[in-house]
């Protein structure tokens, strides 16, 4: 970089003593200070970011004392500040110096998180007594401008930030894709991160390149992507990876490189790592306190609710919520508790799936669909209606092979499966060819005995 050019007030011109130093880092505070003063807040925000010097200009204490008042008081005449005792309208210069630097920058934009959200409460507050969500989140997610970021980290701490492109919301979850043209070398990656992202300011009075503020929801180590990833399915030029839990990566068939990223994140994660806000905490669930089963404790566990959904991101497949769901004591085996949800043996428990089962992907050039894979969100609640569980994550078809059972339909036997630490789903399906439909005739969930004692205080 060549030498810093810089002018001063007399005219003169001025070079920056150091290599690639910009003249005007090396203006007097009190210059920097009065330039600062005349900036607008983003442009306050944005010059923080430039070095340690204008960090610690646009953090000034009085040039953001004067913005709090000159914005809110305008919003209400008798406007007064929260605490008379650390900030009035007569407060000397020196005394809002004496406050910790940046207090009047937190103060400024936590009272606009404030006013960004105002409304949202109303919206957050009817609870689906199905789900365990706010009946109207997707509209909270929309009203307050939410997106959603993925950044990789190459292995010499280069990072690639790509802007989501487009987003899908089934009643549980949000489907996520990025596409971009160019993509850096998938195997000098090391790290791939999501990020949910929202405006610092009011959405609609802030442009789309204003200041955000982003939190991290998933971080995912790609340096043996072979060992940690599973194979979803593929077509003629993509095939689908799976890193756990729930995010596909498109890679080409011929090169391996990436194509699309693709993650599926359940509304509850994201409300659990303030994706929402900090204003939204208060409709986190209380930390749980262990309840003990004192009905029956020899019989079993009762009045799960589950809420299951098959769906492509644009699409739905099935949907469905069980009520009222048992298990008894000896159905207790390897470590897992088992619950019938659809039962083999009850055919009026069966229910249909129209048209095949596939999953979309598209590029900005190149689209296609891959045949026996989806979505799967299964959402938990106990008797008391809150959440034991949830699971988002894509799923593949495969033949089951389990020992022959009598149905009443002649077709192909199927199976979907899912495993984590903390459950597992079973579902079996039987394909007629001359219908188009799938049958789901039996679904089962597992729950680790383990996560059954620590959340009913048993002993199983």
């Amino acid at each position: 970089m060549a030498t810093g050019v810089g002018w001063v007030a007399s005219g003169k011109r001025v070079q920056s003593g150091r290599r690639g130093q910009l003249g005007v880092a090396s203006l007097p505070w009190e210059v920097l200070h009065q330039i600062f003063s005349y900036l607008d807040v983003p442009s306050l925000l944005c010059a923080g970011c430039v070095s340690k010097s204008f960090y610690q200009v646009s953090n000034d204490n009085l040039i953001w004392h004067r913005i709090y008042c000159r914005y809110f008081s305008c919003k209400r005449k008798a406007w007064k500040p929260k605490a008379a005792d650390i900030a009035t309208e007569k407060l000397s210069k020196i005394s809002i110096q004496d406050s910790p630097a940046g207090f009047w920058k937190r103060e400024y934009i936590h009272k606009c998180a404030g006013l960004s959200t105002r409304g949202i409460g109303q919206l957050l507050k009817p609870i689906n007594r199905y789900t365990g969500l706010p009946s109207k989140l997707k509209e909270a997610v929309k009203a307050l401008g939410v997106t959603w970021m993925v950044v990789l980290r190459e292995r010499n701490g280069k990072e690639h930030v790509k802007e989501q492109s487009k987003a899908h919301f089934s009643d549980t979850s949000a489907t996520l894709h990025w596409n971009s043209a160019v993509w850096p070398p998938l195997s000098s990656l090391k790290v791939l991160c999501i990020y949910g992202v929202t405006p610092l300011f009011c959405p609609s009075k802030t442009a789309t390149n204003g200041p955000r503020r982003r939190s991290l929801l998933a971080e995912y180590n790609l340096t043996n992507l072979e060992e940690s990833s599973t194979y979803i399915g593929g077509d003629k030029l993509v095939k689908l990876q799976c890193l756990y839990p729930g995010i596909l990566l498109g890679c080409w068939q011929e090169d391996g490189e990436l194509a699309v990223i693709i993650a599926n994140l359940h509304f509850h994660q994201l409300i659990e790592k303030s994706t929402l806000g900090s204003n939204t905490s208060q409709y986190l669930p209380p930390p749980h306190e262990p309840i003990l089963d004192d009905i029956d404790p020899e019989y079993g566990l009762h009045g799960y609710h589950c809420h299951i959904t098959l769906h492509n991101g644009e699409s739905s497949y099935m949907s469905g919520s069980f009520h009222n769901l048992f298990c008894r004591k000896e159905n207790i085996q390897n470590g897992f508790l088992r619950i019938m949800v659809i039962s083999s043996k009850k055919e009026s428990q069966h229910s249909t799936i129209s048209g095949n089962l596939s999953f979309p992907w598209n590029t900005e050039c190149l689209k296609g669909n891959i045949q026996h894979c989806c979505l799967i969100d299964v959402t938990v609640l106990d008797e008391a209606e809150k959440l034991f569980w949830c699971v988002s994550s894509p799923v593949a078809m495969h033949s089951d092979c389990t020992p022959d059972i009598r149905y009443s339909y002649l077709g192909k036997r199927l199976a979907i499966d899912y495993k984590d630490p903390d459950g597992k789903v079973h579902m079996e399906l039987i394909w007629l060819e001359e219908e188009k439909q799938y049958y789901i005739v039996n679904l089962v969930l597992y729950f680790s005995v383990k996560k059954i004692n620590a959340w009913f205080a048993t002993n199983y």
